[in-house]
């Protein structure tokens, strides 16, 4: 059971490292500790009278934290648990956690574009995806649960397509956060703004709110297709409507950030609901791609 703990804790740390991560956005504390790394404006620890300085010290400390547990989890698992799927989840959290951390470090001592910073989230979301996997298999490896079922081909091909559409959404949406725009935008489902009032931005939102009604199509299909297959494999059945939920909540979190003028609150809301529809559909994915014998 410490395993199955351990990993739950480092999927944890990494989700902590998201919400942070926003909390340091939407405050504007990128640069509270200055354009050094890994000190903070020259100092081992920050100066406690800026509140900016201490969160971006907060999120560079979680991240060391999440990248120490992610290590030590993915090596426990590339060595007691030698199967393939574990030793494919361990180079994705790895590599994860590596070009999370380096795109971090570039963002403070260097100008990124909006485009390449839009990605931060996204590559924050396969260590994620990829730890809560990681803990997903650990766990029936050690109550030695086994479903002895296979999920279709077309099933596995969809779900890998709604997993990329949602990483499009979530791309999306993460270029709108930091550009900046999203303040501009009133009204909801659609915008009440158009081209000439916020450039650009426009069609970015535009892309981005049809990637959110596109997924509860596609995730309402996913779970009809699961249904047909519960009695193989009900554990990804029960995701699917996990995920069904999760996503209409995102709907409505999206709502949420419009009508607040994109509060904090709002902003955590709707990135912690996102972080678990990641994980939850990224299950699915893995293990409909798992064929046994």
């Amino acid at each position: 059971m410490r395993y199955i703990w351990l990993s739950i804790i480092a999927a944890a740390t990494i989700f902590l490292v998201n919400i942070i991560g926003f909390v340091d956005t939407m405050t504007h504390s990128a640069m509270g500790c200055g354009s050094g790394y890994p000190l903070c404006n020259g100092k081992i620890f920050p100066d406690f009278s800026d509140y900016h300085s201490v969160i971006e010290y907060t999120h560079r400390m979680v991240v060391g934290l999440s990248s120490i547990l992610l290590f030590i989890v993915s090596a426990v698992a590339w060595i007691r648990y030698k199967t393939k799927t574990i030793k494919v989840l361990v180079v994705f959290a790895v590599l994860g956690i590596l070009g999370e951390s380096t795109l971090g470090a570039l963002t403070v001592m260097i100008s990124l574009s909006p485009a390449l910073l839009a990605a931060h989230l996204g590559i924050a979301l396969i260590s994620f995806a990829a730890l809560v996997n990681m803990a997903y298999v650990i766990y029936h490896e050690e109550k030695k649960i086994n479903y002895g079922g296979n999920m279709s081909p077309s099933f596995t091909f969809f779900s890998w397509f709604s997993f990329i559409v949602l990483y499009m959404a979530v791309y999306f949406g993460g270029y709108v956060a930091k550009t900046g725009s999203g303040e501009a935008f009133r009204g909801f489902p659609f915008p009440t703004e158009n081209y000439a009032e916020v450039g650009q931005a426009f069609w970015i939102d535009v892309i981005h709110r049809s990637f959110a009604l596109a997924l509860v199509i596609i995730v309402f299909f996913l779970v009809r297709m699961a249904r047909k297959n519960r009695d193989v494999r009900p554990d990804i059945y029960r995701l699917s409507l996990l995920s069904f939920l999760l996503i209409l909540l995102q709907g409505f979190s999206g709502a949420l950030l419009i009508y607040t003028h994109l509060s904090l609150g709002a902003v955590l809301v709707h990135i912690s609901i996102l972080t678990l529809l990641v994980g939850a559909l990224s299950i699915i994915c893995v293990q409909s791609s798992i064929k046994k014998s």
